[in-house]
Formats: structure tokens, C-alpha cells, sequence
């Protein structure tokens, strides 16, 4: 994180993941400017949900995605999350985890895991495979190069393996079911725990979406693209892609923007104010903010989510 973001991480000492926009439990990330500066993500939504998020977070009890950079050395688990329903049938929360990564960066030959290799794939063949120690034979390896962006709808089964630097989008949920974990001990020498009957409850096994969307241009000139990248239900995720110096207005809108520098550096512009944003930065832009603009340099790729 330290070199590839420039994140203040401690000198030696490995961090995995940084919580960009957060307003989970005791993860809440806190605003570092403006006004309200070192408040809560959480009690700010408490206060003003409309404000902040707009009028479709009217009666709800929290901002609804959380964000991520996610830096994978070795290969996470293999693991799978339910939907909304399925999550508050189960006592597990009131939100479900569907999620989105971009690939901020990537080794030669790096890979992910989505989704079955094959239709078809039963319950009790996935038991089995489970109980047998072989169950990554049914996953389907997929290369990540950077820029290339992945939908995880809930259901799903994932895994980031070694050598990939993501950028997460994903509801507000943290609910996370374990189906493998390459048989990885914990510190006192057990192998980690597992919740593979959830796990294989939750999965869609019939799964036939396109699970890496091809990206939309919706703007084009000669200083940037500016394209959809993902589109679902929970969130659309964009990206501004800078070819030379140049700036972008984006349209007032009744809902937030969460801004995220994911190579070069941008200014944020709004009315007078000027908020630079470096490489690995997000800055969230509250719901009905006018003459807001993005202004970037050649090289700068910016993600920008709406829900």
C-alpha cells in the first residue's frame, strides 16, 4: 500500500486492505476536511442521510457501500456472500454483498477466481469437492490486467489470488462465507474456520450474468473517456480516464459521488473550492453539490461511484 498508493502504512508491516469510505461498526472511516472534520461516516449519515446521500436514503440506518483497496500477496479465500434477503433471514445483517473490483494493478500472469468453469455444477458436487480438498478444480481462473473490472454479484463464488492491487465497491455488509482457504493455519497452528453449509446455501449455481463487464463509453474527447464500467442495481461505477491535461463537469445530482485516484493525481472542484486528490485518495462528494468538476493530468484515471 505504501508503494503503490502512497499510503501512510507503517514501515514494515504488511497492510492488506484500506477502507476508503467506511461506515461499518468500528471500521468508520472519518472526514479529514471541511466542517464536519473528524466525524464519523456514520454519525454523519445519522445526521443528515438525505443530505448527505439523497432522498433515496430516506429511513435508512446506514450509508450503503463501502470502499476498499484490497492488495492480495497471496491468495485469499475462496468465499461467497448472500443478498439482502438472504442475509436478514439468517440473522446476518440488513444488507446483502454484491461487489465490483477494478484492477488497479496486476503481476505478469496474475489471476483471479469467479464464478463455475462449466454450467452446471450441482450442490452436492461442490459438497464433494469441498470434503475432497479439490474444490478450486471448479472455478474458473480468469486473468486481471489493470483496468480490467469484475462484477461479483451475491452468490457468487470469488477469490483474489496473489499479486493483485483492486480497487473494491461492495454494499455495506461484511459478511463473509469461507468455502476453502487453500488449507492456511492460523497463528496458534489450527486451520482457519470454514462455513461451508451456509456457503453452499448461499450460492447461485445457475449463475448466467456477464460477470466482466465490457466498459460503455458515454463521453469522448481529446482530453479524456469517460465510460461505465459496472451497472447494477446497488451502484454504477465509472471511470475517467485523462489522455491529456483537461477537465471534466459532472451533472448535480440527487445522490452522493465517491471519487477515487487510482493513478496520477486530480483536483476536485467545486464552486471556489479546490480539493486536490493524489494517487490512492477518495473523496466523497455529498448528494445535490453543484458546479463540481473534475480536473486531471495526462495519465490520471479516476473511479467515480453513484448508487
Amino acid at each position: 500500500m505504501r508503494e503503490k498508493l502512497g499510503k501512510n502504512a507503517p514501515a514494515g508491516v504488511r497492510v492488506g486492505e484500506s477502507w476508503e469510505v467506511s461506515g461499518w461498526g468500528d471500521s468508520q472511516t472519518a472526514a479529514t476536511g471541511g466542517p464536519h472534520a473528524g466525524a464519523a461516516l456514520g454519525d454523519l449519515f445519522a445526521r443528515d442521510p438525505v443530505g448527505l446521500a439523497g432522498s433515496g436514503s430516506q429511513g435508512k440506518k446506514s450509508f450503503p457501500l463501502l470502499f476498499k483497496f484490497i492488495d492480495a500477496r497471496e491468495r485469499l479465500s475462496i468465499q461467497v456472500h448472500p443478498n439482502s434477503e438472504q442475509s436478514r433471514a439468517r440473522g446476518w445483517g440488513e444488507r446483502g454483498k454484491t461487489e465490483a473490483w477494478y484492477v488497479v494493478g496486476a503481476k505478469e500472469g496474475a489471476q483471479i477466481a469467479l464464478g463455475f468453469n462449466r454450467a452446471g455444477v450441482t450442490r452436492e458436487e461442490a459438497a464433494a469437492a469441498v470434503r475432497e480438498g479439490r474444490f478450486e478444480s471448479l472455478l474458473n481462473f480468469v486473468p486481471a490486467r489493470r483496468g480490467d473490472t469484475f462484477f461479483i454479484p451475491a452468490g457468487t463464488v470469488h477469490a483474489i489470488l496473489d499479486g493483485v492491487l483492486i480497487y473494491e465497491v461492495q454494499e455495506e455488509s461484511n459478511t463473509t462465507l469461507r468455502l476453502y482457504d487453500w488449507n492456511r493455519k492460523c497463528p496458534d497452528g489450527s486451520l482457519r474456520e470454514l462455513h461451508i453449509g451456509d456457503a453452499l446455501d448461499i450460492i447461485k449455481f445457475n449463475e448466467n450474468r456477464p460477470l466482466k463487464p465490457d466498459p460503455v463509453t458515454i463521453e469522448k474527447n481529446e482530453n479524456f473517456i469517460y465510460e461505465s464500467l459496472c451497472s447494477s442495481s446497488k451502484f454504477i461505477l465509472s471511470r475517467y480516464g485523462f489522455s491529456k491535461p483537461g477537465v471534466a463537469a459532472l451533472k448535480t445530482i440527487d445522490g452522493f459521488r465517491v471519487i477515487s485516484v487510482t493513478a496520477g493525481s486530480a483536483e476536485l472542484r467545486a464552486g471556489e473550492n479546490v480539493a486536490p486528490i493524489e494517487l490512492g485518495q477518495t473523496i466523497l462528494v455529498p448528494s445535490r453539490l453543484e458546479n463540481v468538476s473534475i480536473k486531471g493530468e495526462a495519465g490520471t484515471d479516476v473511479l467515480v461511484t453513484t448508487a
